[in-house]
């Protein structure tokens, strides 16, 4: 049922109404579901063969069916910070400053420091002078990296959910949201698109897997099984039901039409699809995003072959590295 429910998105109500549409192309290289896999695995490394429980077949079984309902997902996923849906808003406001969002990050010193703290990240302060109060970064960063780093403070709390069973796990799939962020805007910027709403995209993008990774830890540690859990208790629901718990959780946020469709559009994209720039911006996005962590130092030369195979800029990888990087 769940299979069902995530492929009926893809109907042409839900399409994004551009005249626009692009083919998803396959890699013949390194295909997408070659890299999803490694992906997966990359979050889950251990007890990959681990049979599942009875109790916890039921924690998943029920899951399937509570996250389809929006009353639930009204409980178990956080509010969308509100600053987000001002930000989108701005892009349009000609009139828009700076001072009104930096107002609200000095009273806040927990945003203010995770928003000074990706503002020294040399990607988006390649000048290389260290930013220690607001008022200076929004001098360096201007209102367009002010946007997206407030955006990425102010989602971090909500994507990175840390668990006792996979220690690094939140932390990595925080950082693919933000790398795919990035990819998004490298993208977009490319191809003469706004960038700033296909970044946001991109933060968002996989709420569905963040959200049911969340629950099902929650779950299993109130079950206090000795039993752990492993990648064959989280990965097969979040296959099948991820994609479509992204759409709902966008849609349930209000978000703008345009990023809602291109969330439809992933529940079922394949090879030869015809979809709205946006849905192929995120495909690629989060295509690349995924070998940058699994293949890239794997496989450097295969992996900058699949970025000539995409028609993408070259120095992409490169662009992504310097997220980690402290001024």
């Amino acid at each position: 049922m769940a299979l069902k429910l995530a492929n009926m998105f893809t109907k042409k109500t839900e399409i994004s109404d551009s005249s626009e549409q692009l083919t998803v192309g396959e890699c013949e290289i390194y295909s997408i579901s070659r890299s999803k896999e490694a992906y997966f695995r990359y979050l889950y490394p251990k007890k990959t063969s681990q049979k599942l429980t009875v109790p916890q077949k039921l924690v998943i079984n029920v899951l399937k069916d509570t996250l389809q309902k929006k009353a639930v997902r009204q409980k178990t996923v956080p509010r969308l910070p509100s600053v987000i849906p001002k930000l989108l808003k701005s892009l349009r406001d000609p009139d828009s400053s700076a001072k009104h969002y930096v107002s609200i990050i000095n009273k806040d010193p927990v945003m203010s420091a995770a928003v000074l703290k990706l503002a020294n990240s040399v990607y988006f302060n390649p000048i290389g002078r260290r930013i220690d109060d607001i008022e200076k970064a929004v001098v360096k960063l201007g209102l367009d990296g002010l946007r997206t780093v407030l955006s990425a403070a102010v989602m971090q709390p909500i994507i990175q959910k840390d668990s006792s069973y996979f220690s690094q796990t939140g932390q990595k799939m925080w950082q693919h949201c933000l790398t795919c962020a990035v990819a998004c805007e490298i993208i977009a910027e490319h191809r003469g698109i706004e960038k700033f709403k296909v970044y946001i995209m991109g933060l968002v993008h996989d709420m569905g897997l963040t959200t049911i990774f969340s629950e099902l830890c929650k779950q299993f540690e109130q079950n206090q099984e000795e039993a752990q859990p492993g990648y064959n208790a989280f990965v097969p629901i979040m296959k099948v039901l991820g994609p479509a718990v992204n759409y709902w959780i966008a849609k349930d946020w209000e978000l703008p039409k345009d990023i809602c469709s291109a969330l439809a559009e992933q529940t079922n994209i394949h090879t030869g699809m015809k979809v709205s720039p946006y849905a192929h911006i995120l495909y690629q996005a989060n295509f690349v995003s995924e070998v940058y962590v699994t293949l890239r130092r794997k496989n450097e030369e295969m992996a900058l072959g699949l970025l000539k195979e995409l028609s993408l800029p070259i120095d992409l990888y490169d662009k992504l590295d310097l997220l980690s990087k402290d001024v």
